[in-house]
């Protein structure tokens, strides 16, 4: 019984036992994954955190800006991880204000999370865990979430401070499997209780199943990380480290497989790895406990230096774990970035204008240094401050109407709300209270959404052109004589504004003195005569609204009622938007021109209808062609008074003229008698008649029908008068008016159409190009050192080249091609209707060859060349003032590429024209910052070996460019003339040079120096070098200038004159480039030498080529012959140093000997040469 009752309690006890057991499982299995789980997903997200941090830009606070690509890669990152599996879901939360913005989270896990959550009180899970977060904290935490679930939620700080990412678990799920386990390990024990141990086989197979899919999974999530992972074991007391274990991203960084070195010290398997810094860092990590962040750097085994991010913790096994990454690209990238954003503003440093960028609350966001340093400020110190910290009066800053000054503050406003300000008139001061006027550019910053942010602007002080606007006034009072002398006046009308500007010619037309009009549009046409004005109302309406030309007659009546009559044309210029703008128009008093018409009106309509008492000649004909009637002036008038008192044959045989009229071809009567007669209208008929005293007179002779008072004609009245004088008169008048269209549209020195003719017309063909869908080209043609010109010979010469100049153009372009003269030296063309855009170059070539041929004045011969810029309809621009732009643009860089040359435009010219502007701006302040710095190349004997000359070269050490070339700026020099400044520079340094080698017993020899075309024409040339001379203490046989053949033949008499002056005073002369120019044997035996060079040029093919040599031998021949020593110049190797010694040139000079070297290592030279003058080769040059 007992027994039997013994059964049901021992399973019960046996079922107790089981389930404890299973419970425990459960509890063991879940705590053990929970932990495992846990330092994962910390793990994670401490890892993924500091990799977005390291994507994110390095400021204060991030600025969400959901629309950039970053942001995509980052929510594509984290939805990757949750398909992963390490977690159900990731949300970032960035701190703005009192707010947590949660701006990304997975749309299907975490769609109910709130957007926003406060900085304090009540939250949920992910709201505690951000808060954790953004405060800088690491770590996890168990709590219930919106959802009413609980979760794990580990938290970790972004790199960006205000900014932190989560990632949740659900405990549930993590429970789940290991709650089915312990109910099936319960069910298990109980059937192994009630069965056998036979299934004790198939109950543990699932667990096992359970375990290898655990081990599986690891594996896929280590292996998929996208950054390396490797897990250490200390040996040795910490001294070493075994690796356990890799991930594959590892295996792919260090070219390894797993197998390879597992179970292998880290000192022998990664030995670079190694003594990098890894093994102390691990070592510190295991013996602390702590978490460190280090970055590594280390040499591959290609060498190339390697930049490595590693995160490293201790789990609890004692085991260490490093996740790192390679960040070599980023720093590269990052490096590169620094030097790019240095450059910039290095460039926006250097330049005289201010720039400056505001945000919405006005303060200054960045300040280039001219801006700071006017302000009295560092560029750093700017940033932050307002117009009013930075000391500028109330009036710059809000405005002040009453002086015409709009204020910084308005400005700022209108481009705030996304306007474009261009203020040509924006007043500022200095620290040291000086007033400056700026033209102010200002343009909206917009972020990617489109939203205004700030203002960026660009000022010029433009304080001296303001004061050369004083001398435009002498012009404007040249120009109101001129008009009152053509009775021609201009006007201009502002349309926006009904402001009219009167010169002071229109107001005398008008019969009032300046500033006694209203100025505005009603107030002239209160001017205009009652019966007049709805005509002039009718052409202007015209002219605004259909485009049609504006031309008009029209009487004006004086406050005293006197009526005159007046002249008037117009152009119309339109704004941006195609509305009209301002009308630009000239006004010609024509009262005597009109009186006169009046009075031939008159007189006519007397003479048809008076035959009494007429001075003039008249006849009346019947139509049988008999005279019926004439006065006695006609009387007089015939030859054969007969002949027309009786019966007329035609009208000639009463006029005294023959032959007589005869018949047209075609019928009709050649007689105007008889035309009459036929056609019953009115005929005139002009001729000439000869007097007896041999005078031509001019007659007119008019025939109208005589019609009776039922309008039947029964004669012909011809009358004929004297129009000499009146025909005398409207030439006068005509020539008047020609005279005042050519002040007004054309060039006074060519003939050719000035400025606004050739906009007009340039207009005109962009019109008729747009509508027939056809290229249009701008040549834009400059004349290369025309200035040389004018100011050696004169603007007499220089004026009648031009016109020359301009009768080649003209030949060279097409009937419906216009060229016209801008100013100066300056030409422009266009040319329409292109069937490839490409022709303007044969163009452009076709006008450069009629350069080709000389230009003959006053028995001199000038050779003359140009460069020409081309721009494209409507490639290179859509109006006429951008197609100007580009052309000119294009002309400077054909000139910088050698001039006598075209170029078309390109976009990357207007870099280019920013680069030499900037170029320009420091090469002025070269001179005084003591940029420049002289070289000296040694020149050497061929026979002994000696160093017996040297030649000064300057090179420009540009801080922001380092060493610049001379070929790229003495050009520029040349043609900003600062060619005449650093050519005295360097003559002055070299000289103080040479007496600092003497007077330390240096044996320096003769020093060379060149004379750039400018200063051989200076006339002050001479004694500015005796002056130097003086000053210096430097003996002048210390001193040679070279000057280059085409210098002196370009001008013989006065360089021979100059060149003699050099040789009195003791300094010698030498002819650099020798081979280059035109000079003859016969020339240079006149000219004052001591030496010839050859040119490089010459020397560099030697001694392989044949026309090299022979030059070679006959310029040393010439110098031999002339008594001349001669140099080489550009000797790079033996074989041309042989060469040339043994055809008999004298000295040497080039890098086989040395190169240019600075002043402290020629002085090395020297005395190096000094020591040794028995040289058998010569001396290698230093390396590169």
């Amino acid at each position: 019984m007992v027994k039997h009752r013994s059964t049901p309690l021992l399973l019960r006890v046996l079922i107790l036992v089981t389930g404890i057991v299973a419970l425990t499982s459960f509890a063991l299995l879940f705590h053990s994954s929970y932990q495992f789980q846990r330092d994962q997903l910390i793990l994670s997200v401490e890892r993924q955190a500091a990799f977005i941090g390291s994507m994110l830009p390095e400021h204060e606070s991030l600025q969400l800006d959901l629309a950039t690509p970053l942001f995509d890669n980052i929510k594509a990152m984290l939805l990757l991880l949750e398909h992963q599996g390490l977690a159900n879901a990731y949300a970032l939360g960035v701190k703005q204000g009192a707010q947590l913005v949660i701006p990304l989270h997975a749309e299907e896990e975490l769609a109910g999370l709130a957007k926003m959550v406060a900085l304090s009180g009540e939250t949920d899970a992910y709201g505690e865990a951000l808060r954790r977060g953004v405060k800088g904290e690491s770590g996890s935490l168990v709590a219930r979430d919106f959802r009413d679930q609980w979760v794990l939620v580990a938290y970790a700080p972004l790199g960006t401070a205000g900014a932190a990412l989560i990632g949740r678990v659900d405990l549930l799920e993590m429970a789940k499997p290991f709650a089915q386990t312990g109910l099936l390990v319960l069910i298990l024990a109980l059937v192994l209780i009630f069965v056998s141990a036979r299934f004790f086989r198939r109950v543990t197979q699932p667990l096992l199943e359970q375990h290898q899919h655990s081990e599986s999974r690891y594996r896929n999530l280590l292996d998929n990380m996208a950054d390396c992972v490797a897990v250490y074991d200390c040996v040795e007391g910490g001294e070493n480290f075994l690796i356990v274990d890799v991930n594959k991203a590892a295996e792919q960084f260090h070219g390894v497989e797993r197998e390879q070195i597992s179970g292998q010290q880290i000192s022998e398997a990664l030995p670079r790895v190694a003594k990098s810094g890894l093994s102390a860092a691990l070592r510190r990590v295991w013996e602390s406990g702590e978490s460190e962040f280090v970055s590594l750097t280390y040499s591959d085994g290609s060498g190339r230096a390697r930049w490595v991010e590693n995160f490293i913790y201790r789990l609890g096994s004692g085991e260490v774990v490093v996740i790192y990454s390679d960040l070599t690209e980023q720093r590269q990238k990052e490096a590169q970035l620094k030097r790019s954003e240095h450059l910039l503003r290095s460039i926006v440093d250097a330049t005289p204008d201010w720039i400056f960028i505001k945000d919405a609350s006005f303060k200054y966001l960045f300040a280039n240094r001219s801006f700071a340093e006017a302000v009295g400020h560092k560029p750093d110190s700017v940033i932050g401050k307002t117009d009013e910290d930075l000391g500028f009066p109330p009036e710059i800053v809000s405005g002040d109407a009453a002086n015409g000054i709009r204020g910084f503050r308005k400005d700022d406003v209108d481009v705030l709300g996304g306007k474009r300000i261009h203020n040509p008139y924006d007043p500022a001061t200095y620290q040291d209270g000086s007033f400056h006027i700026f033209d102010t550019h200002k343009i909206p910053l917009r972020d990617s959404t489109g939203k205004v942010y700030g203002v960026l602007a660009v000022a010029r002080d433009i304080t001296a052109l303001n004061r050369a606007m004083g001398d435009l006034k002498v012009n404007e009072a040249r120009l109101t004589l001129a008009e009152a002398i053509a009775h021609m006046g201009h006007w201009s009308w502002d349309i926006k504004h009904n402001k009219l500007f009167w010169s002071e010619e229109v107001f005398r037309i008008f019969g009032v003195v300046p500033g006694g009009f209203d100025s505005t549009y009603e107030a002239f046409l209160n001017f205009v005569h009652e019966e007049d004005r709805a005509l002039v109302k009718l052409k202007f309406n015209a002219h605004l609204e259909e485009n049609q030309p504006f031309s008009v007659d029209h009487r004006i009546v004086w406050r005293n009622g006197t009526v005159r009559w007046i002249h008037q044309e117009a152009e119309l210029d339109r704004d941006a938007d195609g509305f009209p703008d301002q009308m630009l128009g000239v006004v010609i008093d024509i009262t005597d021109r009109k009186l006169a018409e009046q009075s031939l009106v008159e007189e006519r309509n007397f003479l048809q209808h008076v035959i009494n008492g007429i001075s003039d000649p008249l006849r009346v004909i019947d139509q049988e062609m008999g005279v019926m009637l004439m006065n006695g002036a006609a009387l007089d008038q015939s030859v054969e008074r007969g002949d027309c008192e009786g019966k007329a044959t035609c009208y000639q045989s009463c006029q005294g003229m023959k032959p007589l009229c005869d018949e047209y071809p075609d019928g009709m009567p050649a007689c105007p008698l008889k035309r009459v007669i036929k056609t019953k209208q009115p005929q005139t008929e002009t001729h000439l008649i000869t007097l007896d005293d041999g005078e031509q007179r001019t007659y007119e002779s008019s025939f109208s029908p005589l019609l009776n008072e039922e309008k039947i004609m029964y004669g012909v009245v011809e009358t004929s008068r004297d129009i000499t004088e009146h025909l005398g008169l409207q030439a006068r008048l005509q020539e008047q008016d020609d005279h005042v269209v050519q002040l007004t549209y054309l060039d006074q020195l060519t003939g050719l159409p000035n400025r606004l003719l050739f906009m007009d017309r340039l207009r005109q063909g962009l019109s008729i190009s747009r509508r027939d869908n056809r290229s249009l080209a701008v040549l834009y043609i400059d004349l290369d050192r025309f200035k040389q010109i004018n100011e050696s010979f004169g603007h007499e010469f220089g004026d009648l080249i031009l016109q020359d100049v301009a009768r080649r153009l003209q030949g060279q372009l097409r009937e419906g091609d216009t060229l016209a003269r801008f100013s100066g030296d300056e030409f422009v063309a266009v040319t329409g209707n292109l069937g490839q855009p490409e022709h303007a170059g044969i163009l452009a070539q076709k006008l450069l060859q009629g350069f080709d041929e000389p230009f003959f004045v006053k028995d001199q011969k000038f050779y003359v060349t140009a460069s020409i810029g081309v721009s494209i309809f409507p490639q290179d621009g859509q109006d006429p003032e951008a197609l100007m732009r580009e052309a000119n643009t294009a002309l400077f860089q054909a000139k910088d590429e050698g001039r006598n040359s075209f170029q078309f435009y390109r976009d990357e010219m207007t870099v280019q024209a920013f680069e030499h502007v900037l170029m320009e701006n420091n090469l002025r302040n070269a001179l005084m910052e003591q940029q420049f710095e002289i070289y000296y190349q040694p020149q050497v004997s061929f026979d002994t070996g000696e160093v017996v000359g040297a030649e000064a070269l300057i090179r420009w050490n540009f801080p922001e460019m380092g060493m610049v070339s001379p070929a790229n700026f003495i050009p520029l020099a040349e043609d900003t003339g600062l060619i005449l400044p650093i050519g005295e520079w360097v003559t002055r340094t070299t000289c103080q040079q040479i007496v600092d080698w003497l007077k330390r017993g240096i044996p320096v020899p003769r020093i060379a120096i060149n004379l750039s075309p400018k200063q051989f024409n200076d006339k002050h040339l001479l004694e500015n070098i005796i002056r130097i001379l003086d000053e210096t203490g430097c003996p002048s046989e210390q001193i040679e200038f070279e000057v280059t053949e085409g210098q002196i033949m370009e001008r013989s008499e006065r360089a021979i004159g100059v060149l003699e002056a050099l040789r009195k005073n003791g300094i010698t002369v030498a002819i650099d480039d020798f081979g280059t120019g035109y000079s003859s044997l016969s020339q240079l035996k006149q000219l004052p030498l001591n030496k010839l060079k050859i040119d490089h040029s010459f020397v560099r093919d030697l001694p392989d080529d044949m026309d090299s040599r022979a030059i070679a031998e006959a310029i040393i021949g010439m110098g031999r012959s002339l008594g001349l020593s001669v140099t080489a110049e550009g000797i790079e190797n033996q074989a041309q140093a042989e060469f040339l010694q043994s055809a008999g040139c004298t000295q040497a000079q080039g890098f086989l000997y040395q190169r240019p070297v600075p002043a402290a290592e020629f002085e090395k030279f020297l005395l190096d040469s000094q020591a040794d003058l028995c040289l058998s080769t010569p001396v290698p040059g230093a390396p590169d």
